[in-house]
């Protein structure tokens, strides 16, 4: 079995220490998770990414947002070409864009599950998870929020 990680947006507000969004210890932790990688792979969900970067625009001072902002394009740049710090899903087959009928299966979850907290993000994480385990892979869910943690496995 092989393992495998998925980022939630909690973790990488953390990661990224981004203003008012993280602790110390929390932060932490995610620098020492994402550490600890080198044998697996990390996966990131095109909606967590989205949903992430409508955190990044909101961080003060300016000088702060820029500096992030630039590391996020950094990182999605090169996790696009060389899969590295992780490597960035929108279709069950990998791909990295969302084709409408990926889309709309999401959108139809999203109708679903409203009610019970869960973001387009958390339902693409899920779905992610899901995937992952039906190709007997281990999965972590790194994220600070416990009811999504639980899918992991």
């Amino acid at each position: 079995m092989i393992g495998c990680r998925i980022l939630d947006t909690s973790w990488l507000l953390e990661f990224y220490a981004v203003p008012k969004h993280f602790k110390k210890p929390r932060h932490e932790r995610a620098i020492a998770q994402a550490k600890e990688v080198s044998s697996g792979k990390m996966f990131v969900t095109l909606p967590v990414l989205f949903e992430f970067a409508n955190h990044l625009v909101r961080v003060e001072p300016g000088g702060r947002r820029r500096k992030l902002i630039g590391q996020y394009r950094d990182n999605v740049t090169d996790s696009l070409k060389i899969e590295t710090p992780w490597t960035i899903v929108g279709e069950p087959d990998g791909g990295a864009l969302l084709r409408a009928d990926t889309l709309i299966e999401l959108a139809d979850r999203f109708v679903s599950h409203s009610g019970k907290g869960y973001s387009l993000a958390d339902i693409s994480v899920i779905d992610l998870a899901a995937r992952l385990q039906e190709q007997r892979r281990v999965v972590e869910i790194l994220t600070f929020d416990r009811e999504l943690a639980a899918y992991a496995g």
